[in-house]
């Protein structure tokens, strides 16, 4: 049991631009629906949002891939703005780094034709992000069947870029947006994608 993916990610000027797209056997109606569960957890009940999306998404076996390491710690949405704030704990190889970092982001929810284009974009993040926005979509292609991808482009801070090379933003960034769009689409074709399924794909490849 192996999730396969293949991510693109380049760097330029400080800033990270990663794309990754996957098939789902399912139609684009299903996966709206459970877009539309993600959206309304992340407004009610942002504790049932990590434990229904988050899955596989924690620490690594390997210490090495958790140089760098947030701690979700609380939130709340304004949903006449679209907006979200999240508190979250910075972790630098596995110690804490900073606390209670605050990030305020807009969520816009928007249809292209048959393409439903979910983009956040990131307002302030102190010293942690200087520039960062995302569009995540979901776009049919049968009766049956879907493409989900994600557009993300990311640009730390100064110190923060001095310590995210190319290769720890693969490890700890990538590894984990790949795996988020996979929650999506294994819950759109009826798999529960909780820890346990991760734990038990990593143990069969």
């Amino acid at each position: 049991m192996s999730i396969l993916f293949s991510v693109l990610t380049t760097l330029s000027d400080g800033m990270f631009h990663t794309q990754y797209e996957t098939e789902v056997e399912a139609g684009a109606e299903v996966c709206n629906m459970v877009v539309d569960s993600m959206i309304y957890y992340l407004q009610t009940d942002p504790a049932k949002l990590s434990k229904q999306f988050f899955g596989g998404l924690g620490k690594q076996e390997d210490t090495h891939k958790n140089a760098f390491y947030l701690i979700w710690k609380a939130s709340e949405y304004q949903p006449e703005e679209q907006y979200s704030k999240l508190v979250l704990d910075v972790l630098v190889n596995e110690r804490p780094f900073l606390s209670d970092v605050v990030i305020e982001s807009q969520v816009t929810d928007s249809m292209r034709g048959a393409q439903r284009d979910i983009r956040v974009d990131i307002h302030y993040a102190g010293s942690l992000l200087k520039q960062a926005y995302g569009t995540f979509h979901v776009l049919p292609t049968g009766e049956n069947s879907a493409k989900i991808s994600m557009d993300v482009h990311v640009k730390f801070g100064w110190f923060f870029r001095i310590f995210i090379s190319r290769k720890v933003y693969s490890e700890t960034i990538d590894w984990r947006l790949v795996r988020f769009v996979t929650n999506i689409k294994l819950r759109s074709e009826g798999i529960v994608a909780d820890d346990v399924y991760w734990e038990t794909a990593a143990g069969q490849q």
